[in-house]
């Protein structure tokens, strides 16, 4: 028998490792959970020794993971709303994904049913309530876990706990806040909490565990949970992972003094977990080589300064649906036996977002005067393939009529973080240090760099426009089109619809019916009354 190289030992194990999530959120074939809010790591989980407390602590992140991505949602939300992707005419779920387009949530299809029930949001923040309480007691039944693990632990459940509020208040504005978990049968109602003050409760959370995590989780001498440090990058939340999720919590709330600050941190001490620009062959590559792969290399892995990993092992599947990627919508023949997409990106669309035939994204091949196919595939067909993101089963085969995919949730990377400053800086009317951070992005694709004076004649609405545009080029199909849109409107005010929606609150999903029907002091986000 041949010895395993080193890179599939490490690609095994760490699939391993992840299995103990998968328990906690295997579901049926039509969802990712279907779970019980509050017994979600609860009594019934032992808390007697190490191994427990690192499989309730995997678990929350898987249930963060699947409350993220049910459904699609993180796509569907982000992407598909007043997004540059089009609907494919004939697809399977053609009317719901059209009516997400045109903003009509409240129509009576069972999976916007779905998406409007913020049950499994509260799964992983009830699990991350019930860590928090329980672990402490292992310490004192296993001399193996130490007070110094524990506090790791705890600081990465209280954290999942506040992104988890942060995603819930851009969904739906106000929801519940609830602290602590109810495992005993005692479950009460609660109303809803202003937005603000839950926000706020996250931003606290999150500055309260921050000097307790670390840049990277162990050393190859003290090992964290048996892993050394790269092992652990892109995993699990770190200390820039906090600052990121403060600089968008701030952004949303519109504090970009703040947002500045946090950005700067991260662009500082990027090196700390190996973090870098991300070269486009490595950001479309579907193997290990890839960012969007589960099983990233070590030299990647630091790069995804907030992700969710969801791994396929061998030919195995680990996950019993196909959903909870964005390519079951996007792809089609010849990556998945699938004649045509569920959503696209128009031709006129692709030719108007990326308007420099420089670029590598979406450009012209200097050698060949063709069209790069980075992004897409196929742009003779009709109905191009987006194919950005496009990890089938685990990045190195595809095949089969039934499509297995692999890839990552990547919420956010240094390209984003670095964009997400240069918006900062020009709503702090600091646009001749904005240009920097736009620029170092534009330089990784190809992009020559653009002059304040000359290019933007030192106009900072021109050059926040510039942007947002390009966020819009770098990102597309990783969630951010919509929530982009809505802070680009509270800073430019120049599409009075969006505006007049923002006011209302029509940019926020209506409260599903079976949380208004179980908890009589929940109200029906007035919108959509």
């Amino acid at each position: 028998m041949k010895k395993m190289s080193n890179s599939l030992k490490s690609n095994k194990y760490r699939s391993r490792f992840w299995l103990c999530m998968l328990a906690l959120v295997s579901a049926s074939c039509n969802k990712i959970v279907d779970i019980d809010v509050y017994h979600a790591a609860s009594e019934e989980q032992q808390w007697n020794k190490l191994e427990d407390a690192r499989a309730a602590l995997m678990g929350i992140y898987g249930l963060t993971r699947a409350a993220l991505v049910e459904n699609n949602a993180h796509w569907i939300n982000g992407d598909l709303r007043a997004g540059d992707f089009t609907v494919t005419k004939g697809a399977y779920n053609e009317s719901q994904l059209r009516a997400v387009v045109e903003n009509k949530l409240s129509r009576s299809y069972p999976v916007f049913e779905q998406l409007a029930n913020w049950r499994r949001f509260y799964a992983a923040i009830n699990a991350a309530a019930v860590y928090i309480e329980r672990a402490p007691q292992i310490v004192d039944k296993d001399r193996s876990y130490s007070e110094s693990n524990l506090e790791l632990d705890i600081a990465q459940a209280r954290a999942l706990r506040a992104f988890n509020y942060f995603y819930m208040v851009r969904i739906w504005g106000d929801v519940p806040l609830i602290t602590k978990s109810f495992d005993n049968g005692s479950f009460r109602e609660f109303p809803k909490t202003d937005a603000q003050t839950v926000l706020n409760y996250a931003k606290n959370e999150l500055l309260e565990v921050l000097p307790t995590l670390p840049f990277e989780f162990g050393t190859s001498s003290n090992q964290y949970y048996g892993r050394n440090p790269e092992e652990w990058r892109g995993m699990v939340f770190n200390k820039l992972w906090v600052y990121a999720c403060l600089a968008h919590i701030s952004a949303w709330e519109g504090n970009y003094a703040d947002v500045e600050t946090y950005t700067k941190f991260i662009l500082d001490n990027n090196t700390h977990i190996s973090a870098n620009f991300t070269p486009i062959e490595n950001l479309v590559l579907s193997s290990s080589e890839g960012l969007f792969s589960s099983e990233t290399n070590a030299s990647l892995r630091g790069s995804k300064i907030i992700a969710f990993n969801f791994p396929a092992v061998s030919d195995r599947l680990v996950e019993n649906t196909q959903t909870g990627h964005i390519e079951q919508l996007t792809l089609s023949y010849p990556f998945v036996r699938k004649a045509y997409p569920d959503i696209y990106v128009t031709k006129d669309s692709l030719y108007s977002i990326f308007d420099d035939m420089d670029d590598l994204r979406f450009g012209v091949d200097t050698i060949t005067f063709l069209y790069h196919t980075n992004y897409v595939y196929n742009l003779n067909a009709d109905i191009p393939v987006f194919s950005k993101i496009k990890v089938v089963k685990n990045g190195v085969t595809a095949d089969g009529d039934y499509a297995v995919f692999g890839s990552a949730l990547v919420f956010t990377r240094l390209e984003e973080i670095s964009l997400l400053r240069a918006e900062a800086l020009v709503a702090l009317n600091r646009g001749v240090e904005a240009i920097a951070p736009y620029n170092a992005v534009r330089r990784t694709r190809g992009l020559r760099d653009k002059s304040y004076l000359k290019d933007f004649e030192q106009n900072d609405t021109e050059l926040l426009r510039a942007i947002f545009e390009e966020r819009r080029k770098e990102l597309i199909g990783e969630g951010w089109r919509w929530y982009d849109l809505i802070r680009r409107q509270k800073l430019l005010k120049d599409d009075p619809a969006l505006l007049d929606l923002i006011e209302k609150g029509g940019i926020y999903w209506p409260v599903a019916n079976e949380v208004l029907q179980a908890n009589t002091l929940i109200e029906q986000n007035s919108y959509w009354k």
